[in-house]
């Protein structure tokens, strides 16, 4: 009997180790499909992930293509505004040049050459009472003619 207390003390011992072994085969299963399922929850953040990163990538390439059409947009602009101010400049060259010739542009000079000899006449009488300043006069004829020979840069106006 003793065989058989040992056979059956060693059968015991194997049969609570197989019991042991068989719940932690369980515990194991259980704790690999919670893994799966983490795995593929994990799966669907990264593909979430990659996606909205290709998006921003896309986001971020058509901005790009924004900025250098802006760019370009802009430049075009900044030489449309370069033309027009170079053309407004020479639209005013020309506008003063035309006037400058004008019948209307010697008349106001010789309105105001005039006002100006006789400003000058009456601080002369004024300044100096004792001298006849009346022989001096003014010749607008003769000063008109000179006028006409000065240009815009002779005359300070």
């Amino acid at each position: 009997m003793n065989f058989n207390a040992q056979a059956m003390s060693k059968f015991i011992a194997a049969s609570r180790q197989a019991t042991e072994l068989d719940k932690t085969r369980l515990l194991l299963e259980t704790r690999i499909k919670e893994v799966k399922e983490e795995s593929k929850v994990w799966a669907e953040v990264a593909a979430k992930a990659r996606e909205e990163a290709k998006e921003l990538r896309d986001l971020n390439e058509e901005l790009r293509t924004d900025v250098i059409e802006k760019d370009t947009r802009l430049d075009d602009l900044q030489k449309r505004n370069n033309e027009l101010n170079t053309l407004l400049e020479k639209a005013k060259e020309d506008a003063v040049a035309e006037f400058q010739s004008s019948k209307q542009f010697t008349d106001l000079l010789d309105k105001n050459y005039a006002a100006g000899f006789e400003d000058f006449r009456l601080d002369a009488v004024e300044n100096f009472p004792n001298i006849d300043f009346s022989v001096i006069k003014l010749n607008l004829g003769a000063a008109t003619s000179s006028l006409l020979q000065t240009s815009s840069e002779d005359v300070n106006i």
